[in-house]
């Protein structure tokens, strides 16, 4: 039995775990370990995990021990060396992933245990998460920034960048971002990828009649915002990934490339050298022009001859 207590945690069957998992629900003790482990119980006050009567069982128990902990009777009536309970710590991201489900059905619980990049990189639940002696927010390890800048380094370089989000200065979170994009069936940061970015700037969102293209993530690959936007932190103003003035007009060039646009002889003179968003100020969408022109250029008879519709 120690044999299968243990396959079930190294995640080598599946069968194995799923068996351990039954069998630990089927259980739902919580007295008969307080007998040692008082002080690992003590841990839970206060918290979710708290278990507020030992000696209710079965069914009838919210949280029990053995829900989490799984093993066999061995460990309790028998000998505890020879028949351990391996700590949900030394679980695989597979095993823990069905432990925790077993109370945790939602979608970030569901995304962890199909196609979340923390899951196929063999990250458990238990490795951002503490239930015992845990004060922290959502029972994380630590502050939520710091905990997720240990693995994630190349982002904390990104916040250090002139224009950032300001993630350091406890104004965002990650998880305001990450956590809604985290549907089943979906990597963390490839799905929907705009609905974080609406939820501080609705200005942005539509429905506009005219759409520009970059900006909706349903026609771009991998795009939306991020075609010109970086998440975190950039060199250049409001997060842009390039610059948009002249002479090269790179943020835009890299879609458009019109003939003598920018060097005809009307942009040649009064025109040059200005930002294409000078002219083009809607371009997140427009109500009013497929161009995403200013209205006021018609007074600067822009519309007159044949170079722009509005």
């Amino acid at each position: 039995m120690a044999a299968i207590a243990f396959a079930a945690f190294c995640g080598v069957c599946a069968l194995v775990g799923q068996r351990a998992v039954v069998a630990g629900e089927t259980h739902r003790l919580s007295a008969v370990c307080m007998d040692c482990h008082e002080e690992q119980h003590a841990s839970l006050a206060g918290s979710p995990h708290q278990i507020l009567d030992p000696e209710v069982e079965g069914e009838e128990a919210r949280v029990a021990c053995t829900v989490c902990h799984l093993g066999d009777e061995g460990h309790w009536e028998d000998d505890p060396e020879d028949n351990p309970m391996p700590a949900l710590g030394e679980a695989s991201a597979v095993m823990a992933s069905q432990v925790c489900s077993g109370c945790h059905v939602n979608s970030h619980q569901q995304s962890m245990r199909e196609r979340n990049v923390h899951y196929e990189y063999d990250v458990a639940c238990v490795d951002c998460h503490q239930v015992h002696g845990n004060a922290h927010e959502s029972l994380l390890k630590s502050n939520e920034t710091d905990l997720c800048l240990e693995c994630h380094t190349d982002v904390e370089a990104q916040f250090a960048l002139p224009y950032r989000h300001p993630v350091n200065d406890a104004i965002v979170k990650c998880s305001e971002c990450h956590l809604s994009l985290d549907e089943t069936r979906a990597e963390l940061s490839r799905w929907n990828t705009n609905n974080p970015c609406y939820t501080c700037h609705k200005e942005f969102q539509g429905p506009f009649p005219y759409e520009h293209q970059a900006t909706v993530d349903y026609s771009t690959h991998e795009g939306g915002c991020l075609t010109c936007h970086e998440a975190h932190g950039a060199v250049h103003p409001r997060l842009l990934k390039q610059p948009y003035e002249g002479p090269h007009y790179s943020l835009c060039s890299q879609c458009h490339t019109v003939p003598l646009h920018n060097f005809n002889a009307q942009h040649g003179t009064n025109w040059a050298g200005v930002p294409c968003n000078e002219c083009h100020v809607d371009i997140h969408g427009s109500y009013t022009s497929r161009n995403f022109l200013s209205p006021s250029l018609d007074a600067q008879g822009c519309f007159v001859f044949a170079c722009h519709q509005k």
